[in-house]
């Protein structure tokens, strides 16, 4: 039975993979042979304004511009009213002229030509004759063409002068304005601020000027327009925002001597236990580093009878990418090492000239590195670990309780993590028929669901399942399901978004 459904999943995963490769394929394909177009972009002026343009070509390619007054130019080359290269990232020069100068606001298009296609990729507005503002950093440095700089977890000052009432405008959806808004009066000094808005773009990468991200600044009557370049240097090189497996930091773990088996000791606890229950993690304990450029370096201190010493030996290591860390620690024959495991940002690490430098006076680790500690942990010979965990109760009909045991094959921890995001060893089965309805009791100390996402279940054709939710004559609670033809199912019991459990209810027809 087990054979089978481990069997299935395989296909499914396999099938699911073999899409995915397939659609990549397919999308490589047509990149080579159909012209991909930037989006529009919008670049405003006054006539004498010199304005990058970047953008992006998969084929040889031409831009064009059809207003005497809007030119373009590439490299050194003299300006002219066609430009043409190759595919790649492109900058081209587009030079605002005098000539045919208006009392209004005027505009033009740029237009892209690549594999017969011709698309507008830029809207070109040029200042009605007159008009004129220019942008200062906090030094009084005039940035107007460089471009703002956005600042990290604070606001980065800037001031604007122009010789008309503006608003600034059109900022992109990671720039955060100091007060949400910035307007000024004709001739004076507006001081402003710009700050990075987390979860539209990712703080641990730059933007550049290239990416074309801009402000607007427009007068209040419509005549004038500028677009001011906005740039993004990432978070502080020295700064790691750490997300923990556990509710706290300084949890102190047990490290089985295969290297397979982490258990929370202590009493942290997990939020909502009481403190008073040991979390199981296994081959190794996940962590969401947050830091720039996902640069970092782990180091770790070992104690020893004189001390804690830096230890050189790389048996702890880090896997995964884009911040998603799993920790592993490699096997010991025999007896017990006691370490501590950081993660130190890439500047932070290239200013220490040796490990030593860590400490202090008293030969500890300085609380200056606390913002970088991962854990604390003892690798040694465990006992009662098994012991200590309980299976859930499962009775069908509201009665008959049926055999719920520990999954020890490993046949499930696949679909627990990539589907459940659970990496434990708290995995459980019990076997059902069809048309069974079936009550479950989870077994975990001081559980109290805060609402239905705190018992996600799946079945195996995918299905989201929602239990009955009730509480028992103990007051404790109880979740009930109809088995379906679509069993087995997988259920995860969370708390405070980590998974507890997992309790799989397999098939007894296979």
């Amino acid at each position: 039975m087990k054979t089978t459904i481990s069997r299935y999943w395989f296909v499914v995963m396999a099938t699911l993979s073999l899409c995915l490769t397939t659609a990549c394929s397919d999308d490589d394909d047509d990149a080579a042979v159909t012209p991909v177009f930037p989006q529009v972009q919008k670049l405003a002026g006054a006539a004498g304004d010199i304005i990058d343009f970047t953008f992006e070509a998969n084929q040889n390619w031409s831009l064009s511009s059809n207003a005497i007054w809007c030119k373009l130019q590439t490299d050194d080359a003299d300006s002219q009213f066609v430009v043409n290269g190759t595919p790649g990232r492109q900058t081209v020069k587009v030079l605002l002229t005098a000539d045919d100068e208006a009392k209004e606001l005027t505009v033009t298009q740029l237009y892209l030509t690549m594999g017969g296609e011709k698309v507008a990729v830029a809207e070109v507005q040029r200042s009605a004759s007159g008009y004129s503002v220019s942008v200062f950093d906090e030094a009084g440095n005039d940035i107007t063409s460089t471009g703002i700089v956005v600042g990290y977890d604070k606001y980065v000052k800037f001031s604007v002068k122009a010789n008309y009432r503006f608003a600034v405008t059109n900022t992109p959806e990671w720039v955060e304005l100091e007060g949400g808004f910035m307007v000024g009066r004709a001739g004076e000094l507006t001081v402003g601020g710009a700050m990075f808005k987390e979860g539209v773009r990712n703080a641990k990468y730059a933007i550049s000027i290239d990416e074309g991200e801009t402000i607007t600044i427009a007068s209040q009557d419509g005549k004038a327009m500028k677009t001011i370049p906005v740039r993004f240097n990432g978070m502080p090189t020295n700064t790691m925002d750490i997300v923990y497996p556990t509710s706290s930091p300084w949890a102190d773990w047990t490290v089985s001597l295969d290297g397979k088996t982490f258990s929370q000791t202590g009493s942290t606890g997990i939020s909502g236990n009481g403190g008073n229950d040991t979390f199981t993690f296994s081959n190794f304990v996940p962590f969401t580093l947050k830091t720039a450029a996902d640069d970092f370096t782990l180091v770790v201190f070992q104690t020893e009878s004189w001390g804690v010493e830096p230890c050189y030996d790389h048996f702890v290591k880090a896997s995964g990418e884009n911040g998603d860390i799993r920790i592993t620690v490699d096997a010991l024959d025999g007896g017990e090492r006691d370490c501590y495991v950081y993660a130190l940002p890439k500047a932070v690490y290239e200013s220490l000239s040796n490990l030593y430098e860590m400490f202090d006076e008293e030969g500890n680790v300085s609380w200056l590195y606390n913002p970088y500690f991962l854990m604390h942990f003892v690798q040694k010979e465990q006992s009662g670990t098994e012991a200590d965990s309980k299976a859930p109760t499962v009775l069908v009909g509201g009665w008959k309780e049926v055999d719920c045991k520990k999954e020890t094959t490993g046949i499930y921890n696949e679909v627990a993590a990539n589907y459940l995001g659970y990496s434990g060893d708290e995995i459980y089965v019990a076997t059902v028929s069809v048309g069974d309805y079936v009550t479950i009791t989870p077994n975990i100390a001081g559980y109290e669901p805060q609402d239905l996402s705190d018992i996600f279940g799946l079945s195996s054709w995918g299905t989201s399942l929602v239990p009955e939710v009730a509480m028992d004559t103990n007051d404790t609670y109880t979740f009930s399901y109809k088995v379906t033809d679509e069993a087995p199912f997988f259920i995860a019991f969370r708390q405070n978004g980590t998974t507890l459990k997992v309790l799989v209810l397999e098939r007894d027809d296979y």
